[in-house]
C-alpha cells in the first residue's frame, strides 16, 4: 500500500455535520429548552460521571443504589466496558438498564453519555485490540489509522457508547516518561496528522452514528509544560490546534500536571486564555480521572469546595470519573460562593454534546439491536496491517529473511507472554492494572511470539526463557495521577515458566540463529509506572 502523509488535504477540510443531523442553531435551541426546566441539582448532576460498578449488585443494575447515589441523574457513565468483565450482550443490557432508570426515574429524565478509552480500539471483553499509538505512528499512514477509528466508533456505538477518551496527542519531551507508548512521540507534525486522522475516523459518521473524540492532555504533559512560550505555542500546542481547527474535536481533557504554577484542571491561563480565547474552542473541557483534587487526597471538605470553585471559574466543565468535588456545587451556590451563571456555560456544553449525539431526542438511539460481533474479520485485518506497517527494521546483515533448514533458538522474557503483546489501555491491561481483576486470556485469543514463530517454522524452533523481565526496583509508582495505579506494586508480573540462564545460553550456542525477545511489559511501562532508565530492564542486557 502506498503510504500518504499529509496534514490536510484532509486537515484543510473542517468537520461538518453529516446528512440527517440537526443544525447547530436547532441543537442550541433544544439545549436552551432543556436547561430552562432543570433544577440546580439537575444541572449539577450533568457535570460529573459515575462508575457503573457502584450501581451493580450481583452483576445487575441495582435500582435502589441508583436512587441513593444518582437521584438527580448523572452526566456520564465512566469506563463501562473496560471496568467490567462482561461480554457485549451483558454490557448492552447494563447500558439499557442504566438509561431506562435515568429517563424514567430521575426528575430531568436525561440519558447519560457513556464513555471509555479507545486508544487500542473498543476497550471491551472480546473486542479487537489494535497496536499501541507509538507503533501506529511508525506507519506514517493516517488513512489506515482513520480506518481503524472508524471501525472502533461503530463498535462503541453498538454497545451504547457515544464518547471516546482518545486520542492522546501529548508532545513528548522526556524520553523516560512512562506514557510514551500512548503517544505519537516527539514530532509535532506527525502527532498533528495522526491525531487529526484519529478524530476524523471516530467522528466520520457524525455524532448521531459515530463517536465524539476527546483530545488529551492539555497542555504540556510528557515533560513539556515548562518549556519557553515560543516552543509551547509553535510545537506543544500545535497538535491540539490542528485537531481543533480542522478535525473538529468536541471534547478536550486537561492533564494531571501543573502548567507553570497552576494545576491544568483549574488553569485560567490554559483554559480561558489559550483554549477559549486564542483557539476559540467551544467544546467540552473535562478532567482526567481523579485530577480534580489536585493531588490532595486528604478529603477535607473545605479543600474540595475550593477545587470545585477554582475549576468552574477557570472554565473546566466536567469532573471525571465521579463527583468528589462537583457534588458540592448546589451547596456552593446556596452559600453564595458560586452562582447559577457560573455553571450555566458548562451545563449547556454538557447538554449540547448530548443533543449532538441524539440523546435529548424523544426516542434516542442508545445502542445497536441484534447480534454483536466485536472482533470481525475487517477489524482483525486492519489491526494486522497497522502492526505490519509499524515495524521498523534498524539493520539487516543478511540474515533476513531466514534461510530454510536452520535451527532457531528463541529466548527472552517477552517470547512467550501475552503481556508483551498488549500495551496499556487494552482491555486486558486495564482489567489487570486499573481494576485488579483476574484476566480471562481466552476472551480474545492473543498469540505469543513463540507460538506464532513456531507455527511458521515447525520443528525448527527451541525455546528457553533465560531471564526475568526486571529487577524488584526497576519501576516505581509516581505520585499523583490515577489513584488506581497505586495498587501496582502488589501486582508485579513475572512468568511461572522455568527461567534458566545457563540453559538458554547453552541452547543459543547450539543453534544457527538466536532470536532474543527482550524489553518491557505492561507492568514496567504505562500510566504512573516510572523507570529510572530507558535501557533494557533487569539483567536483560547482560543476558543478551
Amino acid at each position: 500500500m502506498k503510504k500518504v502523509f499529509y496534514i490536510f488535504a484532509a486537515l484543510m477540510i473542517a468537520a461538518c455535520s453529516t446528512p440527517g443531523e440537526k443544525s447547530e442553531k436547532d441543537l442550541q435551541k433544544q439545549v436552551d429548552e432543556v436547561y430552562s426546566r432543570l433544577s440546580i441539582n439537575d444541572k449539577a448532576a450533568q457535570l460529573f460521571g459515575f462508575y457503573p460498578n457502584e450501581l451493580i449488585t450481583d452483576g445487575k443494575l441495582d435500582l435502589e443504589l441508583c436512587r441513593q447515589k444518582i437521584p438527580y441523574g448523572v452526566g456520564h457513565i465512566c469506563q463501562c466496558t473496560s471496568s467490567l468483565d462482561m461480554d457485549a450482550d451483558q454490557i448492552r443490557q447494563l447500558v439499557k438498564d442504566i438509561q431506562d432508570y435515568l429517563v424514567n426515574e430521575t426528575p430531568a429524565g436525561i440519558p447519560a453519555i457513556v464513555h471509555d478509552e479507545a486508544l487500542a480500539g473498543l476497550t471491551a471483553k472480546g473486542a479487537t485490540s489494535y497496536p499501541q499509538a507509538i507503533g501506529i505512528a511508525c506507519t506514517w499512514n493516517p488513512e489506515l489509522l482513520k480506518q481503524k477509528t472508524t471501525l472502533t466508533a461503530g463498535k462503541m456505538r453498538a454497545v451504547g457508547q457515544q464518547l471516546a477518551l482518545s486520542p492522546m496527542v501529548d508532545l513528548i519531551r522526556n524520553a523516560n516518561w512512562s506514557r510514551i507508548e500512548e503517544s505519537c512521540g516527539e514530532d509535532p507534525y506527525l502527532t498533528a496528522a495522526m491525531g487529526a486522522a484519529f478524530v476524523q475516523g471516530l467522528q466520520s459518521k457524525g455524532f448521531r452514528e459515530g463517536v465524539a473524540a476527546t483530545t488529551k492532555h492539555f497542555l504540556g504533559y510528557g515533560g513539556a509544560n515548562t518549556l519557553p512560550w515560543k516552543e509551547i505555542y509553535e510545537e506543544v500546542l500545535y497538535p491540539h490546534e490542528a485537531i481543533i481547527r480542522t478535525a473538529g474535536s468536541t471534547s478536550l481533557m486537561t492533564s494531571y500536571d501543573k502548567f507553570r504554577s497552576q494545576y491544568a484542571v483549574a488553569s485560567d491561563t490554559l483554559i480561558r486564555h489559550i483554549l477559549r480565547d486564542y483557539l476559540h474552542y467551544d467544546g467540552l473541557v473535562v478532567t482526567d480521572y481523579y485530577a480534580m483534587n489536585q493531588n490532595d487526597n486528604s478529603g477535607k471538605i473545605e479543600n474540595l469546595k475550593r477545587y470545585a470553585v477554582e475549576a468552574i471559574k477557570a472554565g473546566n466543565d466536567l469532573e471525571f470519573p465521579d463527583n468528589e468535588c462537583y457534588r458540592l456545587i448546589p451547596q456552593l451556590i446556596e452559600e453564595g460562593v458560586l452562582t447559577e451563571k457560573d455553571i450555566e456555560p458548562s451545563v449547556k456544553r454538557a447538554l449540547l454534546m448530548k443533543a449532538r449525539a441524539g440523546l435529548l431526542d424523544k426516542s434516542p438511539k442508545l445502542f445497536e439491536e441484534g447480534p454483536l460481533d466485536l472482533d470481525p474479520s475487517e477489524s482483525r485485518q486492519t489491526a494486522y496491517e497497522l502492526a505490519a506497517q509499524s515495524i521498523v527494521l534498524l539493520k539487516n546483515n543478511g540474515e533476513l529473511p531466514l534461510a530454510e533448514g536452520k535451527t532457531v533458538a528463541v529466548v527472552g522474557p517477552n517470547a512467550n507472554s501475552i503481556w508483551s503483546m498488549l500495551g496499556d489501555y487494552t482491555f486486558q491491561s486495564m482489567q489487570k492494572f486499573f481494576f485488579n481483576h483476574d484476566v480471562d486470556e481466552s476472551a480474545l485469543p492473543v498469540e505469543t511470539f513463540l507460538e506464532a514463530f513456531s507455527a511458521k517454522y515447525p520443528g525448527k524452533v527451541a525455546y528457553e526463557r533465560g531471564c526475568d523481565w526486571s529487577s524488584i526496583n526497576d519501576m516505581q509508582i509516581m505520585k499523583g495521577g490515577d489513584a488506581r495505579t497505586r495498587l501496582l506494586p502488589v501486582r508485579r508480573l513475572e512468568s511461572d515458566e522455568r527461567t534458566d540462564w545457563d540453559a538458554a545460553v547453552s541452547l543459543a550456542s547450539e543453534s544457527d540463529i538466536v532470536i532474543a525477545a527482550m524489553g518491557e511489559n505492561v507492568f514496567l511501562c504505562g500510566e504512573n509506572r516510572s523507570r529510572s532508565s530507558i535501557r533494557l530492564p533487569g539483567e536483560q542486557e547482560q543476558f543478551v
